[in-house]
C-alpha cells in the first residue's frame, strides 16, 4: 500500500511539493505546503535555475503573465529531505507589484511532460488566488538561501562590518524593540484567543507545540502591521432533521456564534489596531448532497445568514470582523478563472458519488466537482484502507456513518430496512470524509498562511486549531431538561453546533441551553414544562419554556408554538417528529 493515510491520491494537489514567495534576486521569502522544508533545503539549487531566464511566459485575459520553469534538482544519497534525487520540477510563477515578489508553486513534472489543460489552469488558481506573502521577521524553518554563502563572502561581510561607521551600526538598533514589541502583541493575541475561542481536545498538544505554532501564525501578521487573517470553514445549513432543529433558517444558536466571534475580533482590536478578520467559508454545498438538503435550500441558508449578521451590529468596524466566502467564490471571484475554464475538463462522473438524491444547482456543482478534480483522494486506496483495517481510517468511518444512521431523516429513508438504512448511512460516510480530505487540501493551498480554525475537536497542534462558539457562561449544551443543571463530560471536548441544535431558554435561568429540539418537545409533552417554539425577530428563534410550577410573567406577548398531547403516540410516548421536506432520498449504490 502505498500509504497508510486517507491523505493520498493522484490529482493535481498531490504532485504539489508547495507554495513559496521569492525576491526578484531569488532570495527566499516565505514558504508552505506538504514539502515545505524540502524546497527551503534545495532552494539554491532551484533558485538558481528560475533565474537562468529560461521561463516561458504565458498571458491571461487581464494581461498578467504566468511564468513557467522546468527545474531538475539532484540531492545527495544522504540528504534526509523528502525530494530523492534527480527530480524533474516545475515552478509556475505570477509577479505581485504590491509585495514586489514572485508567489510560485513547485510541482513534479509529468515523466512524458505532457502538460495537461486543467492541471495547468488549476495551478494557476491556486498561484493567483493564495494568500501567502513574504515572512518578515522571522527565520525560516530550514536553511535558506544566506546561508549558502561561500566562505569568502562571508569573510568580506565580516570584514565590513569592522571599517563601518558606528551611526550606521547605532542607525540599525531600534528595530529591536520594534520586533520585541511585535512578539509581545502576538503573545497577547495568543493569550487571548486560549482565553475566548479555543476548545480544549481530548488528547490536547496545545501546550507543548500548538501553542506556538499558533502565536508564529499570528506574528507573521503583526509583523506586517496587518489584520490577523483566520479562516473558519463553518455555517453550512440547518440540520434537515426536525428532531434537532426548529427551522431551516439561522436562529438565536447562529446569532450567539457570530457575537462570540465578533467578540473576539473586538477584544483583539483592544490590544492591536489592526485587529482580526475571521473569514466564515461557507461548506454547506460542499455536503448538501450527503445530507440531504437541496442546493437552493443551502444557498438561501448563507443569505440569511449574512443578513442576520449586518441586522446585528451598526458600526462599520463590527461589521468588516466577519467575512463571508462560498464554495463557488474561491473558485470563480476572479475574472480570469472564468474566462479560461473549460467544462471538458470535469466530465468524469466517477468525481462526485451522491448517496442522497437532492435538487443540485449547476453553480454548487461545478464547485464540488472541481474540489474533487483538483484536491479528492485516490477512492481505491479509500477502500484498501478500510479493507485493510486501518485503525484511524476505519474509527472515522464507523463514527461518521453510525453519526448518519441517527441525522439522516425524511419519509424515504425512514421507509428502509435497518440493513439499507444502515448501507446508506455508510455510502453517506464514505463520501463526506473523501469531500472533507479533498476540501481541507483545497483551503490548505488557499489560505497557507491564515490561522485555520476548525468547529470540530483537534489536537491543536497545528495547522487546525478547534474553537467554541458558545461562551461557556452563555450557553450550556445539555441532553434533557430536568438535568440541565449537572454537566455532560462529553460536551468538555466536542461542542454541538449551531446547525445541530437548538436554543431553548427557561424562565428563570439566566443561562441558555443547546439541545436537540426534540429535547424541548418531550420536556412540553411530558407535562412539566410549558411552552414551545419562538419566532423572536431580535434575538433568533428558540425553544422558551417555563416551569409549570412557576408563574409567567406578565405582558409576554411573544407568539408560542405550544406543543400539544397530538404531538404525542400515546402507546410509546415518543414525539411523533413530522418528516423534513427538505429531505428526499433514494435507495444508496454501493458503498463508496
Amino acid at each position: 500500500m502505498a500509504s497508510s493515510t486517507l491523505n493520498y491520491g493522484f490529482s493535481p494537489f498531490y504532485s504539489m511539493l508547495g507554495l513559496y514567495c521569492r525576491s526578484p534576486d531569488g532570495q527566499l521569502l516565505n514558504t508552505e505546503g506538504r514539502e515545505a522544508e524540502a524546497i527551503t533545503y534545495h532552494w539554491p539549487a532551484i533558485s538558481e535555475q528560475l533565474n537562468s531566464k529560461k521561463a516561458t511566459f504565458t498571458p491571461l485575459p487581464s494581461g498578467l503573465l504566468v511564468e513557467t520553469s522546468h527545474i531538475d534538482v539532484v540531492s545527495n544519497l544522504s540528504d534526509p529531505s523528502p525530494i530523492q534525487s534527480h527530480i524533474r520540477l516545475r515552478a509556475r510563477e505570477i509577479y505581485r507589484e504590491a509585495s514586489n515578489c514572485y508567489v510560485g508553486i513547485l510541482s513534479h513534472r509529468p515523466q512524458d511532460n505532457h502538460e495537461g489543460a486543467f492541471r495547468e489552469w488549476i495551478e494557476t488558481l491556486f498561484v493567483s488566488k493564495t494568500t501567502l506573502q513574504p515572512r518578515l521577521g522571522q527565520e525560516l524553518q530550514a536553511l535558506t538561501r544566506s546561508e549558502y554563502k561561500s566562505v569568502a563572502e562571508r569573510i568580506w561581510e565580516w570584514v565590513k562590518t569592522w571599517f563601518a561607521p558606528k551611526t550606521t551600526i547605532q542607525a540599525r538598533q531600534p528595530k529591536a524593540p520594534v520586533q520585541h514589541n511585535c512578539e509581545f502583541v502576538a503573545e497577547q493575541i495568543t493569550t487571548l484567543f486560549e482565553r475566548m475561542l479555543r476548545n480544549t481536545a481530548e488528547a490536547d498538544e496545545w501546550d507543548c507545540s500548538g501553542r506556538n505554532y499558533f502565536f508564529h501564525r499570528v506574528l507573521d501578521f503583526v509583523n506586517r502591521n496587518e489584520a490577523c487573517q483566520m479562516a473558519l470553514p463553518a455555517f453550512p445549513c440547518k440540520s434537515p432533521n426536525d428532531a434537532k432543529v426548529g427551522g431551516s433558517r439561522p436562529d438565536m444558536a447562529e446569532r450567539i456564534a457570530l457575537e462570540t466571534l465578533c467578540d473576539f475580533v473586538r477584544n483583539v482590536k483592544k490590544l492591536y489596531a489592526p485587529g482580526a478578520i475571521v473569514h466564515v467559508i461557507h461548506d454547506g454545498h460542499l455536503l448538501s448532497s450527503c445530507i440531504g438538503v437541496d442546493d437552493d435550500v443551502v444557498s438561501e441558508y448563507e443569505s440569511d445568514l449574512q443578513e442576520l449578521y449586518r441586522s446585528m451590529f451598526d458600526s462599520s468596524a463590527d461589521r468588516q470582523a466577519i467575512k463571508f466566502c462560498s464554495l463557488s467564490d474561491l473558485f470563480f471571484s476572479e475574472s480570469d478563472n472564468m474566462q479560461t475554464f473549460d467544462q471538458s475538463w470535469i466530465l468524469d462522473p466517477d468525481l462526485l458519488h451522491h448517496p442522497i438524491q437532492t435538487k443540485l444547482s449547476e453553480t454548487a456543482e461545478l464547485a464540488r466537482k472541481l474540489i474533487m478534480a483538483s484536491c479528492g483522494i485516490d477512492r481505491s486506496h479509500f477502500r484498501k484502507l478500510i479493507l485493510a483495517q486501518d485503525a484511524p481510517t476505519l474509527k472515522s468511518y464507523r463514527g461518521l456513518s453510525h453519526f448518519m444512521l441517527k441525522d439522516l431523516a425524511g419519509p424515504s429513508f425512514d421507509s428502509q430496512s435497518t440493513s439499507r438504512k444502515k448501507k446508506t448511512a455508510s455510502s453517506v460516510a464514505a463520501e463526506m470524509m473523501a469531500r472533507n480530505q479533498a476540501y481541507s487540501n483545497l483551503l490548505e493551498l488557499l489560505f497557507p498562511n491564515y490561522v485555520r480554525l476548525s468547529i470540530h475537536a483537534h489536537n491543536n497542534r497545528g495547522p487546525k486549531f478547534g474553537i467554541r462558539l458558545f461562551p461557556r457562561d452563555r450557553v450550556r449544551p445539555i441532553d434533557d431538561i430536568e438535568g440541565r443543571h449537572e454537566p455532560v463530560p462529553r460536551y468538555d471536548y466536542q461542542i454541538p453546533t449551531p446547525w445541530h441544535n437548538s436554543i431553548v431558554r427557561i424562565e428563570g435561568d439566566d443561562i441558555a441551553y443547546l439541545t436537540k429540539a426534540c429535547v424541548a418537545r418531550q420536556a412540553v409533552a411530558g407535562g412539566r414544562y410549558k411552552g414551545g417554539w419562538v419566532e423572536d425577530g431580535d434575538e433568533g428563534g428558540h425553544f422558551l419554556l417555563c416551569d409549570v410550577e412557576l408563574p409567567r410573567e406578565k405582558g409576554d406577548d411573544k407568539q408560542i408554538e405550544v406543543v400539544s398531547v397530538m404531538d404525542v403516540d400515546v402507546e410509546t410516548k415518543n414525539i411523533l417528529i413530522p418528516p423534513s421536506p427538505l429531505c428526499q432520498y433514494h435507495e444508496a449504490g454501493q458503498l463508496f
